[in-house]
């Protein structure tokens, strides 16, 4: 351990920000420890906001750590304070309360805030975003039976509250600019299936369509047609929480940029979770993640720096999202794909494998979670697969792909 660390302060009090606090703990960092949050709430994953959180409007998502956990292992935690600026000279970080709080060392985790949705005549009292729980809760009441609600925006929390609403017995559009949904899978074979799926569930799902204006509670869009609005959801995507790191001078670029070790241009600060845009070694190039598994292991190597390990952060980037009774998950960050396989069909779910060059880069599961551990470990391995359309052969296992050593 570095003993000139003495003082760690995290802002970001979301699942980054306590995962961190909560690894430097386990690994044996005993001296000063703060957790600021902008929220009223103890830490708490996210992913149910968009699921459990709007089915039932007294459910609650996991906690990640509580104020009897912070009492318990000397934790600090400070709640609805926003952090105002950082002295790197001073070391230490102001708070909009006019507190200043010194570190040895700063971890930034600051997550990400939804894009805004600006258009003329748009009644902000019906417009809706969900990125935190009281996100959640304030849209909860509108998802009523036979209500009209509008998705703008057909991406993984689009299709998660447009799951839901629907549901809930709501009249549900979803407005996606893009010609396909979910065009950052990269696969066309997953976009059209995902979209079939919601069409036949009821949802009323247009591609290519945009919103021209807004007539009360009518959206005139792009194809000239007018649907009805009671409530609109925006789900147009996130922009990285980095204010603070620039104006504190640190390199940023779609996100603050860290090493394979969570260090920032600054190596008294370090960066975790949706904000960063951090170095995979696997990958040999810089990536942002807004997932779960980001967000939940990526803080154990930033803790392991700030106790003088070199432990860097090399993980198959993986995100799942559950749409209804619809599972989809997707492993690798594929720059671009030239070749795809699919392995079972609709009453089996569908996986697909994605290549490039010949070496496989990506993988997609649709209602067929079990392939996916394998999946993981085939994106693992340095060897090729021999014959990448045997991969098709549903009766031929799919852990008979690794390679010695690979299975485990």
């Amino acid at each position: 351990m570095d003993q000139n660390v003495r003082a760690v302060v995290i802002v970001g009090g979301g699942q980054a920000g306590a995962r961190t606090a909560k690894s430097l703990r386990a690994i044996g960092y005993d001296g000063a420890l703060t957790l600021i949050g902008a929220e009223n709430h103890s830490p708490y994953e996210r992913p149910d906001l968009s699921k459990a959180c709007l089915l039932d409007a007294a459910a609650m998502p996991p906690s990640v750590i509580d104020a009897a956990f912070c009492t318990e292992q000397r934790i600090a935690l400070i709640t609805a304070r926003q952090a105002c600026a950082i002295d790197r000279q001073q070391r230490d970080v102001l708070l909009d309360d006019g507190t200043q709080h010194p570190y040895d060392r700063l971890v930034l985790a600051t997550g990400c805030k939804p894009r805004r949705l600006s258009l003329a005549g748009l009644d902000s009292r019906r417009v809706f975003y969900l990125r935190t729980l009281d996100d959640a809760r304030a849209l909860r009441p509108r998802l009523q039976p036979g209500s009209s609600i509008v998705i703008v925006g057909g991406g993984f929390i689009g299709l998660e509250v447009a799951a839901g609403a629907q549901a809930l017995g709501c009249q549900v559009s979803v407005l996606e600019a893009a010609p396909v949904l979910l065009p950052r899978l990269g696969s066309t074979i997953a976009s059209e299936k995902v979209l079939d799926h919601h069409r036949r569930a009821g949802i009323d799902i247009r591609l290519d369509t945009r919103i021209a204006y807004v007539d009360g509670t009518r959206l005139v869009l792009s194809t000239g047609e007018a649907i009805k609005a009671e409530t609109i959801v925006a789900g147009i995507g996130v922009i990285p929480d980095t204010a603070l790191a620039e104006a504190a001078g640190l390199a940023v670029d779609d996100g603050i940029l860290t090493n394979e070790f969570g260090e920032t241009s600054d190596r008294s600060i370090l960066a975790a979770g949706d904000v960063t845009r951090h170095f995979n070694p696997l990958l040999q190039r810089h990536l942002r993640l807004e997932s779960w598994q980001n967000a939940n292991l990526q803080p154990e190597a930033v803790a392991r720096t700030i106790m003088g390990e070199r432990v860097a952060y090399a993980e198959i980037p993986w995100l799942w999202s559950d749409q209804g009774d619809l599972n989809l998950q997707a492993a690798g960050a594929p720059a671009q794909v030239d070749m795809t396989v699919q392995r079972g069909g609709d009453s089996t779910g569908v996986s697909i494998f994605q290549f490039a060059c010949g070496a496989l880069v990506g993988g997609i599961t649709i209602n067929r979670g079990k392939d996916m551990p394998v999946i993981r470990r085939l994106l693992r391995q340095a060897q090729p697969i021999d014959d990448p359309e045997a991969l098709a052969d549903d009766s031929k296992p799919l852990r008979a792909f690794l390679r010695a050593g690979a299975a485990s």
